[in-house]
């Protein structure tokens, strides 16, 4: 009858600690989420110059061809 009352206490203590080592996974890798789209975003910021100098490039190239 003892281990009864023992074991309900432990084993919400065990659930909570569980819990709480899940919200702080969840906490990290929502940081870690944000910091890689805010790194995607400055790549994809970056790579526009690269675009736009593709583009012209290949523009003029086609135009090279029709000649």
């Amino acid at each position: 009858m003892n281990a009864i009352w023992l074991a309900s206490p432990v084993a919400l203590l065990l659930g909570a600690v569980a819990v709480a080592i899940l919200a702080v996974r969840v906490g990290r890798a929502t940081d870690e989420l944000s910091d890689a789209r805010r790194r995607s975003r400055r790549l994809e910021d970056a790579l526009i110059p690269v675009r736009v100098e593709t583009r012209r490039a290949r523009s003029s190239i086609d135009r090279l061809r029709r000649k």
